[in-house]
């Protein structure tokens, strides 16, 4: 991966962690509340799992992968409605589905499964957007 906000790939990488940002937000607050623990297992997945696989930086030297936290946040400040951030990352998928590799695409689901595990397992409403989102990343 390039120092730039493009990967290899032509894939914006400040655009595609804000995109996962909210699918993050949308999969946490799917039970209407985002949970403490929520955000942990955010952070935590950021820093363990992110940070070693992701080498570019914005103008001013963060990693673009720390753009996840700050849309998740902003999104959970304003209790953005759920249902509309999870289409709005579905039709993301479908129109850079050649620009997401293998690792992303992996980082994706994994992230997904840790934010809606952290809170007392994986509800059924969870459930269902994981069970989404993974038809939709096997169509790419």
């Amino acid at each position: 991966m390039t120092k730039n906000s493009f990967s290899e790939s032509g894939l914006n990488l400040k655009n595609f962690y804000k995109e996962l940002g909210q699918l993050l937000y949308s999969v946490a607050y799917a039970d209407g509340t985002v949970r403490k623990q929520e955000v942990e297992a955010l952070r935590e997945f950021i820093l363990k799992d992110l940070l070693p696989i992701e080498f570019s930086h914005d103008s001013s030297g963060m990693n673009h992968a720390f753009y996840t936290q700050f849309e998740f946040e902003e999104l959970a400040e304003k209790k953005t409605p759920p249902q509309l951030v999870f289409l709005n990352f579905h039709q993301y998928l479908k129109d850079h589905a050649a620009q997401i590799d293998a690792v992303r695409k992996e980082a994706i689901v994994k992230s997904v499964e840790k934010v809606a595990a952290a809170y007392k397992g994986i509800n059924k409403t969870e459930q269902e957007l994981i069970d989404t989102l993974k038809t939709e990343i096997a169509k790419l």
